[in-house]
């Protein structure tokens, strides 16, 4: 076990330094000076600006500096805790997370708690259905609503729940009310997905044999969905509720601009176009090194929902006279 959780924590900085890799090289690419576009926004662009001011302003962002360079220092100040200044506000980019992160814990997390038990009720209920009409039509409920785009998701619950009907507020808002509506945007394709998944879990679980012995004995459908079923299916369920966590944080984006919520999405959204480095940086590490600890959790559920797996390696123990195998 040890061992498998030191590897797993290395894959985890690995995946962390890779993100942020990635994020530095994609900034670096794209189109536009963020000096520039700080200049623009604050009117200061169409003043008469000398070349030495353009120069210590930039001096002052740290953009005079080379490029790989910027790399490592960028890097380093996240490592001390230290993710420095926002280039748009000024502000230090610690403050500006820990303004915006809230929000976007809340939504995801109401996100979660409504998507995860209308993915198992849609799968339960597609696997007791009777007739199997029924059970093929709430199996394709999933589908459909995969295939919706968030974003018209949440236009259509702003015009017909905010608008139309004037149950919950749309746009912007503060208290539990004014979560529900962007938390019911994120949570159908949670739904989905992890209906999806479970429902075809469950199918082929349904086909072992010890199925056929409990149904010989009599006990119930329900009983044998519910009791037995569920726990052996619900492990590619489980994986997959690991990385909705990561469409929940990049769903945000969408969900906070079409509600304009303040939250991470917004935030992110707004620093990719004024190329606000420091904040984009720190809002990749911090993203990613939450999707990597939550798979990491995941990871280690495994053996209390099903024994036979084991994560410390070495040779698995025999299990019945038969020599069947524990797997890891």
């Amino acid at each position: 076990m040890r061992r498998f959780v030191v590897l797993r924590v290395l894959q985890a900085a690995l995946t962390v330094w890779v993100a942020y890799g990635l994020a530095f090289l994609i900034l670096r690419v794209l189109p536009g000076d963020p000096v520039r576009i700080q200049l623009s926004e604050s009117g200061a662009d169409n003043a008469e600006l000398s070349a030495a001011q353009v120069a210590a302003l930039r001096e002052r962002l740290g953009l005079d500096r080379p490029v790989w360079r910027q790399y490592l220092d960028y890097g380093a100040g996240l490592l001390r805790g230290d993710p420095g200044y926002s280039i748009r506000s000024n502000e230090n980019v610690g403050a500006v997370l820990r303004d915006a992160l809230p929000g976007t814990l809340e939504l995801a997390g109401v996100a979660l708690a409504i998507g995860l038990p209308a993915g198992i009720l849609l799968a339960v209920a597609a696997a007791l259905a009777r007739p199997r009409g029924l059970s093929r039509a709430l199996s394709t409920v999933p589908v459909l609503a995969i295939s919706l785009p968030t974003f018209l998701i949440g236009l259509l619950l702003v015009h017909f729940v905010a608008f139309e009907w004037r149950l919950l507020p749309g746009i912007g808002g503060r208290g539990p009310a004014a979560v529900l509506l962007p938390a019911l945007t994120l949570a159908v394709p949670v739904a989905a997905v992890v209906g999806q998944i479970l429902g075809r879990s469950l199918a082929a679980t349904a086909r072992q044999p010890f199925v056929r012995t409990l149904r010989a004995k009599g006990i119930g459908e329900t009983r044998i969905v519910l009791g037995h079923l569920l726990r052996n299916a619900s492990l590619p369920a489980l994986t997959m509720t690991g990385m909705l966590i990561g469409g929940l944080v990049s769903g945000s984006v969408v969900v906070e601009t079409v509600f304009s919520r303040h939250g991470m999405g917004k935030l992110t959204a707004d620093a990719i176009v004024d190329r606000d480095t420091p904040v984009v940086l720190a809002v990749t590490v911090l993203g990613s090194a939450l999707i990597v600890t939550v798979n990491l959790v995941i990871d280690l559920l495994y053996p209390v929902l099903d024994p036979r797996i084991r994560l410390g390696g070495g040779r698995p123990p025999e299990l019945g006279a038969r020599g069947d195998r524990a797997f890891a």
